[in-house]
């Protein structure tokens, strides 16, 4: 997002985020039974051994456990076995390798590739994805070759709507190469995961989320051109060439300040055309930027209903939706206003869902934080016109990030940063304020059996963002509900404290479950509310009556 010069800043102060351990695939013997489980530890020596005996995938270190793949021969006696991932359904998270790549950084697409494999999604999940053409590049404008601008569209179709919005978009930056692939394979995991995990199968049956892989496909072709060798690629602007005409990369306009919103044209921004920063001579006058904020006006509702220049009038506090802008690097999530050092009226909202991610990726969380204000971004534009919380990921380290780093910790923090957000796309500004529910699980028993759950008001940080965070607040209720989400369920159904008493900002939370209230299979919702009536977001599990299996999971 923001010009290389600051970049040095950003390593400087960036919190280091945790050590995700990756075992390089082939080193272990394995057999054609190899299995994908869950290791619960958070005993270091144990994780030592776990990476010098299998192949350690990831480890999530909040929820404490490892993943490794492994012979089904050698498991650990308490490992807990995925079936869907060891089926192959976790594929998104595998390093991609094959035709299609940048030489010099075989784990990113090429844009072709990407738009392939995107194309090849939807073609095979007609129920649940669609390839959607909604603009052009720059240089298709000018029948110089250029691409479409398309968005992955991800929802079941079979399932009625309204449904809220929740939309990325990436490398408005064309050399921010990383940014592209985490978007492609958040894709790919999505659609891979769902029917099998239960969170990710009931937001794609409720909300619609639009993926937009290559905001500036022309400028990322020639920021690909120039990953050779070390891979330091300089093109950032797109590939007008009306503007510093002869100067390579330095031509073009700067997306992310050419944005149609009250601050385009500011001091953070540049008029010289051959600045990384260029605005273009008015707002929006680049077709990547109308043809986006046409998208967007047609896409979300307007929550806003405010004058041009109001930065006084909040947006609807019950608005549905999340915007994100993912660029590099730096590991900070940022929040409106970008443009001015001023708070945005909704502030409360956008901090709470800010730090909820930052939590999930350890990146900071603040506005404006390390590097100052920027005027006309895509961010401002959504949450000025709009109304829609919208945020800026700046992830990992460098532009040309290495593969290593990319696979094994660029990649899984953002994923977890992008699930975080995409679980409070309904009511975006309420739910971050209200406690998570995590560490679902059912035990079978007689008729029946046991749904445990932990509600927690704890998982907000700022990681040296200085901004102020919310104290946590003493969870009042948790309570569940079968078959449909809480806000269209005619029923929900309570839970009591482990301990006896809902008191604390933690609480291990359990209720019986008979066949009386679920026949067959179902996904069981579970949420939380604190002691401030702040109602947080769902967590799903899936609930089989009568027989061993619960959560996708292996009965231990």
């Amino acid at each position: 997002m923001y010009p290389a010069r600051i970049v040095i800043l950003v390593l400087a102060v960036t919190f280091i985020g945790p050590l995700w351990a990756h075992q390089p695939d082939g080193e272990q013997p394995e057999s054609h039974d190899v299995v994908v489980a869950r290791v619960y530890t958070r005993d270091q020596a144990r994780l030592d051994r776990l990476i010098e005996e299998h192949n350690l995938l990831y480890y999530i270190w909040r929820e404490g456990y490892a993943v490794i793949r492994t012979d089904r021969g050698r498991l650990p006696d308490d490992a807990v076995v995925d079936q869907a991932a060891s089926a192959g359904m976790h594929k998104a998270l595998e390093p991609f390798r094959g035709t299609g790549t940048i030489p010099a950084r075989p784990c990113y697409r090429t844009v072709e590739q990407t738009y392939i494999d995107l194309q090849a999604l939807a073609a095979t999940n007609p129920q649940l994805a669609q390839w959607v053409d909604f603009g052009d590049s720059w240089e298709m404008t000018q029948g110089a070759g250029g691409y479409d601008l398309r968005a992955l569209v991800i929802s079941n179709t079979t399932v009625p709507g309204p449904k809220p919005v929740f939309m990325i978009i990436a490398a408005s930056h064309a050399r921010e190469l990383a940014t592209a692939e985490v978007a492609t394979r958040f894709a790919e995991m999505l659609l891979a995961d769902y029917g099998t995990d239960p969170d990710v199968t009931w937001m794609l049956d409720r909300f619609s989320i639009h993926v937009i892989p290559m905001h500036n496909p022309d400028g990322r072709k020639m920021a690909e051109a120039e990953c050779t060798g070390g891979c330091f690629p300089a093109w950032r602007k797109n590939t007008n060439d009306a503007y510093c005409v002869g100067m390579p990369p330095d031509r073009g306009a700067d997306l992310n300040r050419n944005a149609d919103n009250s601050f385009w044209g500011g001091p953070w921004s540049s008029g010289n055309q051959c600045s990384e920063t260029y605005r273009g001579p008015a707002a929006a006058s680049e077709p990547e930027t109308s043809d986006l904020e046409a998208y967007l006006a047609t896409t979300f509702p307007d929550f806003r209903n405010a004058p041009p220049d109001d930065f006084v009038t909040p947006a609807d506090d019950q608005a549905d939706g999340v915007f994100i802008s993912i660029h590099s690097a730096g590991d900070i999530v940022f929040y409106p206003w970008e443009g001015i050092d001023t708070d945005a009226p909704n502030i409360t909202g956008l901090r709470a869902l800010a730090q909820k991610v930052g939590f999930a990726t350890t990146f900071a969380a603040c506005q404006n934080c390390f590097l100052g204000p920027a005027s006309g971004t895509n961010v401002d534009f959504v949450y000025e016109k709009l109304g829609v919380p919208a945020f800026t990921f700046e992830i990992g380290s460098s532009f040309g990030q290495s593969c290593s780093s990319f696979d094994n910790t660029v990649l899984p923090q953002t994923l977890d940063g992008l699930l975080t957000a995409l679980r409070h796309t309904r009511r975006a500004y309420q739910a971050p304020l209200g406690p998570d529910v995590h560490g679902l699980a059912f035990t079978p028993g007689p008729d029946g059996g046991t749904l445990a759950a932990t509600a927690d008001d704890t998982r907000r940080a700022v990681n040296g963002g200085g901004e102020p965070v919310d104290p946590a607040q003493a969870i009042a209720k948790v309570r569940f509900t079968v078959g449909l989400p809480p806000w269209l369920a005619i029923e929900s159904f309570p839970m009591t404290a482990a301990d006896g008493l809902f008191d604390d900002p933690v609480e291990l939370a359990t209720a019986a479950l008979t066949s009386q209230q679920v026949s067959g299979t179902a996904l069981v919702y579970v949420y939380a509310e604190d002691s401030q009536g702040n109602v947080g977001p769902p967590s799903a599990v899936w609930v089989t009556i009568g027989n061993l299996f619960y959560n996708g999971f292996e009965s231990p």
